[in-house]
């Protein structure tokens, strides 16, 4: 009788990791959709900046600046959509929402705030203290090369 209420704790837990699974992988394609619905947005916004005829020295100046901004906001939001990616990644290994350095589970509280969170706060902390400016090793996301997806490709055609 023992062996059977332990299979059915077992079952119970893993019905419960699965079901947290698959909220934390809605979490990420939505999270994944508002960077991607954000890029597009702003390569828009890019593109008719450099469509406009400055009047002056002043408006080329103002229009530079205004290109350069988008620019990198859409960088960081590349960076973020790579970010995403590799969390879905993780997520189809069974890996996600796993501290990458510790191995315990990282809180869903974190998650829902930095979806594509690869470290639990203790070790995010960490990391962050070893760290001076230009000093650090390589994130695991940013260790593989990424190729952007083709939503990225049809927001500059659209």
């Amino acid at each position: 009788m023992g062996s059977k209420t332990g299979r059915k704790t077992k079952r119970s837990r893993q019905n419960a990791a699965d079901a947290r699974l698959k909220d934390l992988g809605k979490l990420l394609a939505r999270a994944r959709q508002e960077v991607l619905a954000r890029v597009r947005v702003l390569r828009k916004e890019e593109q008719e900046d450099a469509a406009e005829l400055p009047a002056d020295e002043l408006d080329v100046a103002r229009s530079l600046e205004d290109q350069e901004t988008e620019a990198g906001l859409i960088e960081r939001c590349e960076y973020q959509l790579k970010a995403i990616d590799a969390a879905l990644s993780r997520l189809e290994r069974g890996r996600y929402g796993i501290c990458e350095k510790c191995k315990r589970e990282i809180p869903v509280a974190r998650l829902k705030a930095v979806p594509f969170a690869a470290y639990c706060i203790d070790c995010q902390e960490k990391r962050n203290e070893r760290r001076r400016p230009g000093e650090g090793e390589i994130d695991e996301p940013s260790r593989h090369v990424w190729t952007p997806p083709e939503e990225l490709k049809e927001s500059v055609d659209e």
